[in-house]
């Protein structure tokens, strides 16, 4: 008995099919796992708080220079309120490359308000401030004073202090008001990054740092 001639089949006719389909499945998986990108991140809401005690807030008032007639004074609440009779200031804004450096001096407590804000608007006014940078940190400090003292010499300026153009902190905007209340607005080169507030002793001082 002859067997019968079976013809031969081609490798690549059973091998292309195969690997067609392979690479099929491997596609839809692969396409079934790739993680969809995030949404715009959220804006950073991170409000900070605090307070700072300087210089000693009981120390006595200074003894006038000036020779008082010896009469008999009026009563007069002056000084009760403030029994160190000294006020707190801002003396100097100092920049480093990240960070921010309210210095005070004088004798009393201050507390402090750190958050972004959409836009720089000064107390009593309406209009926004134009600033360089893509976001605004707003620095409150309230209990300051604008007086000067014998042993406290309130900031004078300038208004705006710009920084390196490659610095984290573009520029800061800084108005101490009248009514007790420092206030500064801090332009920032990314947007809204995390910040981190922090007080010091030696000098005292209010330290914004920008991560």
């Amino acid at each position: 008995m002859s067997e019968g001639y079976r013809k031969p089949v081609a490798a690549g006719s059973v091998v292309a099919p195969l690997l067609a389909a392979v690479l099929l499945v491997g596609c839809s998986a692969g396409g079934a796992n790739r993680p969809v990108p995030d949404a715009s991140p959220s804006p950073n809401f991170e409000t900070a708080i605090g307070s700072l005690v300087v210089g000693d807030p009981f120390t006595a008032p200074t003894a006038p220079t000036e020779t008082v007639p010896p009469l008999v004074p009026e009563l007069s609440l002056e000084g009760v309120r403030h029994p160190s009779g000294t006020p707190v200031a801002v003396t100097d804004v100092v920049l480093g490359a990240s960070s921010v450096e309210y210095r005070l001096a004088g004798n009393g407590s201050v507390s402090y308000t750190v958050r972004y804000v959409d836009e720089a608007v000064r107390y009593g006014t309406s209009e926004p401030v134009a600033l360089p940078g893509r976001a605004v940190l707003q620095v409150d400090i309230a209990g300051t004073s604008t007086e000067t003292d014998a042993t406290v010499v309130p900031y004078a300026g300038p208004d705006r202090i710009r920084n390196d153009p490659d610095s984290a902190v573009v520029a800061v905007d800084f108005l101490a008001d009248p009514g007790g209340v420092s206030q500064s607005f801090v332009a920032v080169a990314s947007d809204r990054p995390d910040f981190a507030v922090h007080s010091t002793d030696e000098p005292a001082a209010v330290v914004v740092t920008i991560s």
